[in-house]
């Protein structure tokens, strides 16, 4: 089962909102070499975790996505 993109996003945004990480999407061309599409803050440090993130690997990791489904590029 193919999930879009988006719908990856808010599933990991809902995931992480009681905590202290905020994924965010880089929006200059500069900002997106340097840290990837994606990227997560530490809003307490206001400092980057995570770099290049990506959203399939992420979403597993944090059990947000089933074994059958995939994040569609």
């Amino acid at each position: 089962m193919t999930i879009t993109e988006s719908a990856v996003t808010q599933r990991i945004r809902r995931k992480l909102r009681n905590t202290t990480h905020m994924l965010r999407k880089t929006r200059g061309e500069r900002q997106q070499v340097d840290c990837g599409r994606y990227y997560v803050l530490d809003t307490n440090l206001n400092a980057l975790l995570w770099h290049h993130v990506n959203l399939e690997a992420c979403g597993r990791e944090l059990g947000v996505l089933r074994v059958n489904e995939s994040v569609a590029e």
